[in-house]
C-alpha cells in the first residue's frame, strides 16, 4: 500500500471528545466529503501509543536493578538489605520509564512520535481505509496522549494533493490544540482536507458514502 503521511506534535491542553464536538466533527467530515470523491476519517487515540517503549524500559530497570546486587555482595550489607537496594533501585527507574515529563527531559521525546506513527498506520490498516473503490480515504490521528498528530492519505489521494495541504491541516490541529481548541482544529483540519480533495476528486454519482463519519474515539 503506497500512502502519504504527514505528522506534527500537540502540545498539552487537549481534552476527551463531548457527544457535542462528535457531532461537529462528523458534520464537518459529511459537509467536506460532499464535494469530493475522497472519504475522511478522523480518529482520537486517548491511550499513550509508547507501550512498547515503556516495556523496554521496564525491562531495562529490572536488568539494572538486578545486576545491582553485584558491587553489594563486596560489601558488609546484610542479603536482606540489598534486597530492599534492588527494589528501591527499580522502583526508581520503573518510575522514571514512566514519566513522560523525564522522558523529554532526556530528549527522548521522538520515541512518542516515533510510537504515534506506527500506530497510525496500525489504524489505517485495522479500519480496513483501504477499501474504498478507488484507494481515496484520508486518515487523520491524533494521539492525544502523545501530543502527535498524523494525516495519512491512500494511494488514490497522495499523488494528486500537494504534501503542503497535509501539513497545513497538521498544523491548524497542532495551532488550536495548543489553545485548548481540538475540536476546532480538527473541524478546520476536516475542512482543509476536503477542499484539497475537492479540487483533485469532484464527487462520483453513485459512488455513496464509504466510510463512517462519526470520528472514532479510543
Amino acid at each position: 500500500m503506497v500512502r502519504n503521511a504527514d505528522g506534527s506534535s500537540l502540545r498539552p491542553g487537549c481534552h476527551i471528545l463531548s457527544e457535542e464536538d462528535r457531532a461537529r466533527i462528523a458534520g464537518a467530515i459529511g459537509q467536506a466529503e460532499a464535494a469530493t470523491a475522497g472519504e475522511i476519517v478522523v480518529v482520537i487515540e486517548t491511550d499513550p501509543c509508547e507501550e512498547t517503549d515503556a516495556t523496554i524500559a521496564l525491562v531495562a530497570a529490572g536488568f539494572i536493578a538486578i545486576f545491582s546486587a553485584g558491587p553489594l555482595f563486596y560489601t558488609s550489607l546484610a542479603p536482606h538489605w540489598i534486597v530492599v537496594i534492588q527494589a528501591a533501585v527499580f522502583a526508581g527507574l520503573a518510575a522514571l520509564a514512566a514519566s513522560s515529563r523525564v522522558r523529554r527531559a532526556l530528549r527522548i521525546d521522538r520515541l512518542p512520535s516515533r510510537a504515534a506513527h506506527d500506530a497510525a498506520l496500525r489504524t489505517f490498516e485495522e479500519l480496513k481505509l483501504e477499501r474504498t473503490r478507488e484507494r481515496t480515504a484520508v486518515l487523520i490521528h491524533v494521539a492525544v496522549a502523545d501530543r502527535h498528530v498524523e494525516v495519512i492519505a491512500d494511494e488514490g489521494v497522495h499523488e494528486a494533493v500537494a504534501p503542503e495541504s497535509w501539513r497545513d491541516a497538521v498544523r491548524d490541529i497542532v495551532s488550536a490544540a495548543g489553545q485548548d481548541r481540538l475540536v476546532d482544529g480538527i473541524v478546520a483540519a476536516v475542512g482543509r482536507c476536503g477542499a484539497a480533495l475537492a479540487d483533485v476528486l469532484p464527487p462520483e454519482p453513485g459512488l455513496g458514502d464509504e466510510l463512517p463519519n462519526e470520528p472514532v474515539i479510543r
